[in-house]
């Protein structure tokens, strides 16, 4: 048989025992809940950040080859530039001059047998033409082909002069605007 004594004062012995015990544990419980939600939350967070430190590295990556191609394109654009001034300038230098060798082969191309051409006066603004023809039908096919070759823009009616009429045929006169190197489909 087993006795106990206690050897406590009477004061004590009659007090309940602390419930610290079951308090504790269930302190402890949501501590160790408290610690687990905290140490998932850290590693979310933790990997979150790797995550995004990553996609940083990568943007700035893709911003500096950016940064070169927008570099590039912009050299290029100044060289197109460049190169659209220059041919802007020729093409302005090219509309002032006279397209003399495409009117000389329209009119070479565009006379035809029985016309005989004795004048020709070229400037900036108009070309004369002047000549003997067999036929009426011979200058209206001549002044037809002159204007489907592409080298003039508009025509005047061609004058006859049917009072100077000789043994060679009849003498006509016609006016021509030649057109600039940008109007025709010459060159």
């Amino acid at each position: 048989m087993r006795v106990k004594f206690d050897l406590r004062p009477e004061n004590v012995k009659n007090v309940p025992p602390p419930k610290t015990r079951k308090i504790g544990l269930l302190m402890l419980c949501i501590f160790m809940v408290f610690g687990a939600v905290i140490l998932y939350a850290g590693g979310c967070m933790l990997s979150d950040y790797r995550k995004l430190s990553d996609n940083v590295n990568d943007l700035t990556s893709r911003i500096r080859s950016l940064n070169i191609i927008k570099d590039r394109l912009t050299a290029e654009l100044k060289a197109l530039a460049e190169q659209e001034r220059v041919y802007n300038s020729s093409l302005s230098i090219m509309q002032q001059e006279l397209p003399t060798i495409e009117v000389f082969d329209s009119i070479d191309k565009s006379v035809i047998k029985g016309v005989i051409l004795n004048s020709l006066s070229l400037s900036q603004k108009e070309l004369k033409l002047g000549g003997v023809a067999n036929t009426e039908d011979n200058i209206v096919t001549t002044t037809r082909n002159l204007l489907d070759s592409g080298a003039f823009s508009i025509a005047q009616v061609p004058v006859v002069n049917r009072a100077n009429m000789g043994p060679e045929g009849l003498r006509f006169s016609l006016s021509l605007v030649p057109l600039s190197i940008g109007e025709s489909g010459l060159r």
